[in-house]
Order: C-alpha cells, then structure tokens, then sequence
C-alpha cells in the first residue's frame, strides 16, 4: 500500500518521536510512504479562526498536491485529519468558496478536485492493515503490561464528519492489545487533555492534562498510549511543568506514542523510534 505521506507540522519540528517512529514501524507493515514534495501546513491551527479562506486554501492546497501523485494521504495527526475532513465537506458545499480556492491553487498550476482521501493512521492501521496482520508481526509479545489509551478528541469527534473511530472509540484498544499488552478503561478516558488551550491559557491546559494522568495513576496502570501529537505533547512533554502550577508532586507517568509501542513490540531499536525524546520516564515500559 503506498500514500503520500502527511505528518503534519508538530511531528515535523518537536515531536521527533512520532515522526521516527511512524516511519520505521509503518514501513515493517509494508507500507510505501512517498514524501509530498512542496507540502505545507494544513493551516488548521494558524488560520482556522484568523483566516478561514487561508485555512480551507492550505488544506486543499495539500491534497492536490496528493492528487497529483495519483495516491490518497495518510497522516499522523488527528487535527490534520480534522482540517482536511472539514475543507473537503466545506468545499463540496460552498461553491463560492471553492471558486477562490481553485483561483489560488491555478495560479500554481494547481488544482483540487476531491479525488484523493485522507487517512488517518488508525483507520490504515485498523481497518486497512488489520488488527491479525499487525499481531503477527510482533517479535516481542507486551504481555503483563496494561494500558490507558488517549485516542485525542479528534479521532473520533464530531461524529458528523464520520471521524476515523466511533463515538466509543475503540480501534486505538484494539491495536494495543494486538501487540499482547491488556488496555483498561479509566475515568477520564475520553475527556480532552487540554491541548486546545495550550497557547492562551497554560495553566489551565496542565491542569486538565493533570487530572487525567492522576486518573491513570490511580488505576495502578504503566501508561498511556496515544496516538495524537497534540495529546502527547501536553501528557509527555509537560509533565515537568505540572508541579508549579497546580501545586503537586510530578506525577512520573509513562507517556508513548502507538507508533514507539508497535515498533517495540516488532523489536525495533529504541533509538531508532525516537523514545530518547519522551520526556515522560517511558523507560520504565521498554525496560520490563
């Protein structure tokens, strides 16, 4: 299976881990992910409010440029998968809006016609791969090991967009325990983990991001797997930062992207999968 592979901005720039990873366990799978020359962000954080026509230019922008390449796009972030759902289903309803967008897209010798689709790495993995192919390729076996999982917000919300999971979510459990490890439901399982309001209100995002951890931490768990970029960097990433705003000691739990897990339970180096860049104490996973 080949696509053009979308990783988005934060994979690209800060989230190593998940960009390295997603390339070195997507290829065991037998994926072909061909890089989209000329790619740019899908403008869904920077434009969305400020500039919407920029914001539906940019997502479209992105998928001719798959459409050109005769593949459909397969991308690593969910509000990627969000923003290109949104524009497509914007477009093909707003035809005023997609006569400015195909005027800018001409002046690149561009054009957008909705004949690729985007895919998000869950539903290729899941529903594409399947769950028995990616259980046979596991060399070593996660047994004894139990699991939150943090499928981020927009895997599977707003349900209307028909999202890349239900609204109880359960295609990200099912890979994780494909890999022999046991997930286990937790109370703030589907609540948001604050990313949304990470650049005007720190504080109050590392809050919310703490009371979803302390949540796992009490269901005596060894971690979180998520596959969202924006969900890691709020659980991982902030995790040092936890302390001096709400008060408490750091909670120390394990944070890893779905991609790390996989590639650990393929036998893949740990180097090789970014896990140097978790901030989170992840070693506590890979070690056992």
């Amino acid at each position: 299976m080949r696509y053009a592979f979308y990783p988005g901005c934060l994979a690209q720039t800060e989230q190593f881990g998940c960009m390295l990873s997603a390339k070195e366990a997507l290829g065991r799978l037998g994926l072909e992910l061909e890089e989209m020359d000329g790619s740019s962000c899908c403008g869904y954080q920077s434009f969305r409010l400020s500039s919407p026509i920029t914001w539906h230019f940019l997502a479209a922008r992105n998928m001719a440029l798959a459409e050109g390449m005769g593949l459909d796009v397969l991308t690593i972030c969910n509000e990627c998968s969000l923003s290109f759902k949104r524009v497509k289903k914007a477009l093909a309803q707003d035809l005023q809006l997609k006569n400015h967008v195909d005027k800018a897209l001409g002046m690149e010798g561009l054009a957008y016609k909705a004949k690729s689709e985007a895919y998000h790495v869950v539903e290729v993995l899941h529903d594409k791969i399947g769950v028995k192919s990616i259980s046979d390729s596991v060399e070593n076996p996660l047994e004894n090991l139990r699991f939150a999982t943090q499928p981020g917000c927009h895997l599977f919300r707003p349900k209307e967009l028909g999202m890349p999971d239900e609204a109880e979510p359960h295609k990200l459990d099912a890979l994780v325990e494909a890999l022999g490890a046991e997930v286990v439901d937790y109370p703030a399982k589907l609540d948001c983990c604050g990313a949304s309001m990470y650049a005007s209100d720190e504080g109050s995002t590392l809050k919310v991001a703490r009371r979803k951890l302390r949540s796992v931490k009490e269901s005596k768990l060894d971690g979180v797997v998520t596959i969202c970029p924006h969900c890691f960097r709020t659980l991982d990433t902030a995790q040092g930062d936890m302390r001096g705003v709400s008060g408490y000691e750091r909670l120390k739990v394990p944070v890893i992207y779905y991609t790390q897990l996989l590639g650990l339970a393929m036998g893949i180096n740990a180097t090789r999968l970014g896990l140097q860049f978790n901030v989170s104490p992840v070693e506590q996973i890979y070690r056992l």
